[in-house]
Parts: C-alpha cells; sequence; structure tokens
C-alpha cells in the first residue's frame, strides 16, 4: 500500500468542517428563549431536517465504521439488515406517528405515567438515559481512535477524546435542537459523500476492479446470503432451533432481530422520537420518515458493500499483521486515499459521530428534565405546565443548559473505557441489544392490550431488561446456558418481556378506566386531547 498518510492539508479541512459546525451552534442560540424551544424547537420543524436528523442521529460513527468491519467478517449477508425498514415502515408512520402526535408529549415515556403509572415511566427513561450515555461514550471512542489510526499513532486517544466530547456538548448547549438538526442535515450530507468516495476508492485499490473484488468474495463464501451452520441438516427440530440462535449471522436473526431494533429505535427511543415531535405537524413528521428510510437504505447498502470490499483489499494488499478488524478501514483511510479525501472522510466520520452526540445529548436533557425535575421537583406531567413567565422560561433553560453539559461530561467519562469492550460492531450490538426489546416490550403491552398492568409491566420490563443483559453478557459472565448469537437478545428481550409482563398482570395490579382511556385506540379514538 501506498503510505500518504494524515497530512497538514487532511488536518485543515477536518479542523474547518468541525468548528463550523460549532459556529451553527452559536447562531441557533441566539434563538433559545425558553426550555420549549431548546428541547423542542417550538414544533416547529419541517420534513427535511426531521428526516435527515432521524437518520444522521441513528447511524452514528460506530454504525459508520462498525457495520464495514461487520460486513468484513460476515459478508453480504448483512444487507438483509435493510428489510428492518420496509417492515418497521407501517408501525413507526401509522401507529406510533399520530399516537404521539395526538398526545403531544415532550418524551415517549411521558405517556407510560398516563396508561400505567410513574414508576413505569421512571423505570423507561432510567433504562434509555443508561443506553444512551453509554452508547455514547462508543460515539465518542470511535472517531478518535480513527484520527488515531490515520494520523500513524500522532494524535493519541485520550486528548482526541476529551476534544470530541467538548466538541459536542459546548454545540449542544448553545443550541439545543433547532441546531442540533440542522447541524444533522449538514452531518448527512458529509456522510453520503464521504462513503461515495471509500466505496470508489475501495473498488479502485484492488487490481481488477469491480470483477476482481467479486471473485475474492465468491472465493471467500463473503457473497453468500444465507447463515453457515454445521450440523443443521442432523439436527432435530429443537437442535436447529439451538444453532440458529447461537448463529451470529442468520436469515432470520438479521430480518427478526433489526427489524426489532429499528421499530425499538423509531418508536420508542427518545432520540427518535423528539425528532417526529419537533415537527410542526404529523404530515411533516410522516415526511420526513420517508426521507429517512430512503436515506437508509442507500447508506446499508454503501456501507456493507465497503466492508466487502476491505476483505477483497486485505486479500491483494498488504495490512499491517495482527491488526485489529475496527483498524482496515481507519487504515484504508490513511494509506490508500489521495490528500484532501482523507480529510473528507474524517470529517465525515466526525459529522456521523456529531450528528448522534448531540441528538443524544439533547434527548437524555429531555427526558431528565421532563421525567424527573418536572414530575418530581414541579408535580407537573411535563415542562410545558407552567412556563408562563419570563423569569421560569430562563430557569427551565438555564437547567436545561447546566444538564446538557453535565451529562457530556458523564459520556466523555465512559468514552476511555470503551475499547475495553470488544470490537465496534459487537459493542455497538450489546448496547442496542440490551435496551431495545424490553423497552418497545412495555410500550406494546401498554398501547395494544387492556390486560396488562403496572405491576405486571414493571417487573415484566426490569425482568427483560436483566435477561437481555444477561444474553449480552454471558459469554463474558461464563453463563453458557444463556449464550447466543450477538444479534438475538433485542428479539428475545422483547419477547421475555411481553409474555412476563402479561402474564403476570393477569395476577397483578387493575387498571382503572383513566389508565385504560390511553390503549391506543383509546387516545385515537378520543376527540378531546
Amino acid at each position: 500500500m501506498q503510505n500518504v498518510g494524515f497530512t497538514t492539508t487532511d488536518m485543515i479541512i477536518a479542523l474547518v468542517y468541525v468548528f463550523g459546525i460549532i459556529g451553527v451552534g452559536v447562531y441557533f442560540s441566539r434563538q433559545q428563549k425558553s426550555a420549549k424551544d431548546f428541547l423542542m424547537a417550538n414544533r416547529s420543524m419541517s420534513w427535511l431536517p426531521v428526516g435527515l436528523s432521524l437518520m444522521a442521529t441513528l447511524t452514528s460513527a460506530v454504525g459508520y465504521m462498525s457495520y464495514p468491519a461487520g460486513a468484513f467478517k460476515g459478508g453480504l449477508i448483512l444487507a438483509w439488515m435493510a428489510m428492518s425498514i420496509p417492515l418497521s415502515f407501517p408501525m413507526v408512520v401509522f401507529v406510533f406517528m399520530p399516537f404521539y402526535h395526538k398526545l403531544k408529549v415532550y418524551t415517549a415515556y411521558e405517556y407510560l405515567e398516563k396508561r400505567f403509572n410513574d414508576k413505569v415511566r421512571a423505570l423507561a427513561s432510567i433504562i434509555f438515559i443508561i443506553w444512551r450515555i453509554t452508547w455514547m461514550a462508543a460515539v465518542i471512542y470511535v472517531p478518535s481512535l480513527v484520527l488515531n489510526v490515520v494520523s500513524d499513532g500522532r494524535i493519541p486517544m485520550a486528548p482526541s477524546i476529551i476534544v470530541m466530547g467538548f466538541i459536542a456538548t459546548v454545540k449542544t448547549a448553545l443550541g439545543g435542537v433547532k441546531a442540533v438538526m440542522w447541524g444533522d442535515v449538514i452531518h448527512s450530507f458529509v456522510m453520503f459523500i464521504g462513503l461515495f468516495l471509500a466505496i470508489f476508492l475501495v473498488f479502485q485499490a484492488v487490481p481488477g476492479g469491480f470483477t476482481e473484488v467479486w471473485n475474492t468474495l465468491v472465493e471467500g463464501g463473503k457473497t453468500k446470503m444465507t447463515g453457515t451452520m454445521p450440523g443443521l441438516e442432523d439436527a432435530g427440530f429443537f437442535g436447529k432451533i439451538h444453532l440458529y440462535l447461537i448463529t451470529d449471522f442468520t436469515v432470520i436473526s438479521l430480518i427478526v432481530t433489526y427489524t426489532v431494533q429499528k421499530m425499538g429505535n423509531y418508536c420508542v427511543d427518545q432520540a427518535m422520537v423528539q425528532r417526529y415531535i419537533t415537527a410542526k405537524s404529523l404530515k411533516e413528521s410522516q415526511k420526513g420518515f420517508y426521507a429517512n428510510a430512503g436515506a437508509y437504505l442507500l447508506y446499508i447498502a454503501l456501507v456493507t458493500s465497503i466492508g466487502a470490499g476491505l476483505y477483497a483489499v486485505a486479500k491483494h494488499l498488504q495490512f499491517p499483521e495482527g491488526m485489529p478488524i475496527d483498524n482496515y478501514f481507519p487504515y484504508f483511510i490513511a494509506n490508500v486515499m489521495p490528500v484532501g479525501v482523507t480529510g473528507i472522510m474524517v470529517a465525515a466520520i466526525y459529522a456521523a459521530s456529531l450528528s448522534s452526540l448531540d441528538g443524544g445529548i439533547n434527548s437524555i436533557t429531555t427526558a431528565i428534565l421532563n421525567d424527573f425535575y418536572a414530575r418530581y421537583k414541579l408535580n407537573q406531567y411535563n415542562l410545558e405546565i407552567g412556563e408562563d413567565s419570563d423569569a421560569e422560561k430562563a430557569r427551565r433553560l438555564r437547567i436545561s443548559r447546566i444538564s446538557t453539559i453535565f451529562i457530556g461530561i458523564a459520556i466523555t467519562f465512559f468514552a476511555f473505557f470503551v475499547g475495553l469492550l470488544g470490537d465496534i460492531f459487537t459493542y455497538s450490538q450489546k448496547l442496542i441489544n440490551m435496551f431495545t426489546g424490553p423497552l418497545f416490550g412495555v410500550f406494546m403491552l401498554g398501547m395494544f392490550t387492556k390486560r396488562a398492568t403496572a405491576p405486571g409491566v414493571l417487573i415484566g420490563g426490569l425482568v427483560g431488561f436483566i435477561m437481555g443483559s444477561l444474553m449480552v453478557f454471558a459469554k463474558n459472565l461464563h453463563i453458557d446456558a444463556l449464550a447466543v448469537g450477538v444479534l438475538w437478545p433485542a428479539a428475545l428481550s422483547f419477547f421475555i418481556t411481553v409474555v412476563l409482563g402479561y402474564g403476570l398482570s393477569i395476577f397483578m395490579g387493575k387498571n382503572t378506566p383513566e389508565t385504560l382511556n390511553y390503549t391506543r385506540k383509546n387516545v385515537m379514538l378520543n376527540k378531546d386531547l
């Protein structure tokens, strides 16, 4: 491989981009007059920032780096992830979006108090906060790793992590959700420019181009669109189920688990829900999701192709012996891409990270203020109540910004420990799988069953979360009975939450007419809401 390296020109390109994004935060800081402006953009956003912010927040630098690494290991079978979008689409657009807009909530978890009680609301919000903090620690870690690799170690990890956390925190504290979402529009375009450049240069780097890449993938078994499970033909019925559950990549695990993940993300993850409810209307939210769906499908196609292409590059060109799989793509960026393009790619990776960081920080701030400060300090359902005087608006805005700073500090601290938890793809899947299943299960019980009661759902959600966590770390804890493929814990913890929550509700607790008013059917029929 030619050794181009990370030049001064590349550094300037990346820095100009980063400081330009800080400028976006400064610009929008002048428009923040209240917590409603800071956290909800006064419900004024159009479909373009809603859609691209959804896409940018969900992907992050973790996806930008981990999906190519996953495709490098698993091959083109990872393209089955894309099926999660059409399968989750009806639930998101026609079920959850109209529901949230009808309720006019600040957070998704605000609904759970109306349907159950404040304990269920608090549990769901706490699970979300822990999820996003640990996830965003990885989002800070990844670009710092990339910068360390492309600079050949000249830029150490520690100061890079601190700078990344500082930039995201300052931008979010200044501009609020409006700066976050318009910044995400810019991030999305930069991310896609980087992906198109990367895929072109990956194929160009292999002598013989696309044809040779494809032949190399065929020889390595990377074009198979089904999982490899030795002993499947000879196994009995339960043996086949066991093999499916312990295999990382199969068609079933990719489709089922990613569909649960995406419905969990799009339907009950506050970082996503907050995008819908900043829109000026339901129609704008739905149009935004159409844009997000198209962008995300393109994104999956590109990152999967890049990962598979890097497998061919590794067969034809020399990577350093013993290099971790997470470092292949950054090493390729630094040592094969031309001067200037490397800077654009680093900027794209920072774009992917900043879009998730600022959106995540803002959504955690919203959850803390709405589900805990407003609920327990002010004894109100949401922050919108009681925000009448200018002094009260200023006080809540100040608390929002202070909370943002402390959240940024916590995320930056945890980022120092991400590298101890395995490769990026595995770590990212563990974080998603621990949280999406139980959260989604709690909402499904509340919205679609009359039987579900607060005690049953509370225990079901807690047990689902614990079991999902044990499945994720079963190998580390040497609990062989719970060891499953890396993708399965989300779907299995969802199933546990729903079955246990519903079953316990038969024997525990009772619903009142007031709580049953908040099943989805009754909410949509209630003209007074």
